[in-house]
């Protein structure tokens, strides 16, 4: 066990048999089972996610994030040598001191093997040589700056979808299509989506003719967005539990959903995914309603305005872990694990989904 996990939230860590981890999708999206558990009488029952409407009302409101996965795994290369190196561009870094120069754009990463390359160092990019980085550090962090603008279009010509490391696999064309954002882009200020280095797993379970029945069934669907940031799949440090802080990750919350989320309804505010948990509880806590959320939640804490939440099964050791706990409570989640294991649900990214109510 991570000797920094708090003791009482051991009961939240967990041995997971590799067996479990999903590194396939399953085909439907919509037919991964679902598990229902209710907060108010602790119940446990098990269906798929295609039925996710028998457990819905006319006029409840699905929160979803409208961010794009990008193909932000990209191969590259010394100038001047043959050695590779796997990285993930995280997001941009406006405040690099390259960052002012005209034409310029510095990216904020994570590299394997980044031990071996000096400051300023030159690297390419495997798939396309013309995509050419200078290696920096800066407070902890690495930096790789390029002379062009990098956009959806550029990652996916020398990149590929960034898989959770946990899938032990390179991404194939299929997961171009099945680890994408089943809500992708359905945002008006599109402007606003700056792209995620992983996907909102929850959504992952949404096809056209489940979103197309729970529309008629009158199910509300309001946007927001969340930029995802691989820290997501990062272990809890002793830091985090005494800085009270995750890593930074982009949201916004558009005027339409930022009203409805705040104005009170008899009908219930379901949301689809912890990163769409954690912009609503940043914009509820902040009252802003854009901005860099750091929010890191406990789970002996409470969370207020939320009645339900879609969510996949987490990492142990997890933030998602802790902050879904604070939403259903950890004795109540611990004993929804342990059924999830004794009944071999599939874990993860690519695993099955998880109603409370």
């Amino acid at each position: 066990m991570n000797h920094f996990w708090p003791a009482q939230y051991a009961e939240l860590d967990f041995e997971l048999p590799e067996s479990l981890i999903a590194t396939e999708p399953v085909e439907p999206a919509d037919g991964a089972r679902l598990m229902v558990v209710s907060r108010q009488t602790g119940g446990i029952t098990h269906d798929i996610f295609a039925n996710l409407g028998n457990h819905l009302s006319t006029g409840d409101s699905i929160y979803y994030n409208a961010t794009r996965v990008e193909a932000r795994r990209v191969r590259l290369k010394r100038a001047d040598g043959d050695a590779q190196f796997e990285c993930v561009f995280l997001k941009t870094s406006p405040n690099a001191m390259s960052a002012d120069l005209k034409g310029q754009q510095t990216w904020q990463v994570l590299m394997r093997n980044v031990r071996r390359l000096k400051e300023g160092a030159e690297l390419i990019a495997v798939a396309d040589p013309a995509y050419r980085f200078r290696l920096s550090r800066r407070d902890e962090k690495l930096l790789l700056t390029t002379q062009r603008q990098l956009g959806a279009e550029d990652f996916a010509r020398v990149g590929e979808m960034p898989l959770p490391p946990y899938m032990h696999r390179a991404a194939n064309d299929r997961d171009a299509t099945t680890y994408q954002n089943f809500f992708e882009r359905q945002m008006a200020e599109r402007d606003k989506i700056q792209g995620s280095a992983a996907a909102p797993t929850a959504a992952l379970h949404f096809t056209p003719a489940l979103y197309a029945k729970l529309r008629a069934q009158r199910v509300n669907f309001l946007p927001l967005c969340l930029d995802i940031g691989y820290g997501t799949f990062a272990p809890l440090t002793e830091k985090n539990f005494t800085s009270g802080k995750l890593h930074a990750e982009h949201y916004y919350i558009p005027p339409d959903t930022a009203e409805a989320f705040t104005s009170p309804s008899e009908k219930r505010k379901v949301v689809l995914g912890t990163t769409a948990l954690r912009a609503l509880i940043s914009f509820e806590w902040s009252r802003a309603a854009e901005g860099e959320t750091e929010l890191f939640v406990r789970g002996d804490e409470r969370l207020n305005g939320v009645d339900a939440l879609i969510t996949n099964f987490h990492l142990p050791r997890s933030s998602l872990l802790l902050l879904v706990a604070a939403f259903c409570g950890k004795e109540l989640l611990a004993r929804a694990y342990r059924e999830a294991l004794a009944q071999k649900y599939r874990f993860y990214s690519y695993g099955d989904a998880m109603l409370i109510l």
